[in-house]
C-alpha cells in the first residue's frame, strides 16, 4: 500500500510503501521501493473479481517471490 504525506492541498508525495501481503514497510530513501509490484485491475464481464469492480495491490520483491516463484518464467536479462 502506498503511503502518502500532504505537501500541498493538490499534491501529494510518496514516502513510503508498504506490501500487501506481508506489512513490510520501505521509505523512499530505500532501493528496496523501487522493487514493489503493483497491481491494479478492473473485473471483466463474466470475471470471479466481478464486472466492473477495481483491485489493486502493492508486493514486496520477496512476497512476490515467494507467491510466484515457481511458475514466473524467467526470461533473460535486458
Amino acid at each position: 500500500m502506498k503511503q502518502y504525506k500532504k505537501v500541498q492541498t493538490i499534491i501529494d508525495e510518496l514516502i513510503a510503501m508498504k506490501c500487501d501481503v506481508c506489512g513490510r514497510i520501505d521509505s523512499v530513501d530505500s532501493y528496496e521501493i523501487y522493487e514493489y509490484t503493483h497491481i491494479n485491475f478492473v473485473g471483466g464481464y463474466g470475471s470471479i473479481f466481478g464486472d466492473g469492480d477495481e483491485y489493486e495491490e502493492d508486493i514486496c520483491q520477496y512476497c512476490l517471490k515467494g507467491l510466484l516463484g515457481n511458475t514466473l518464467r524467467y526470461l533473460g536479462e535486458k
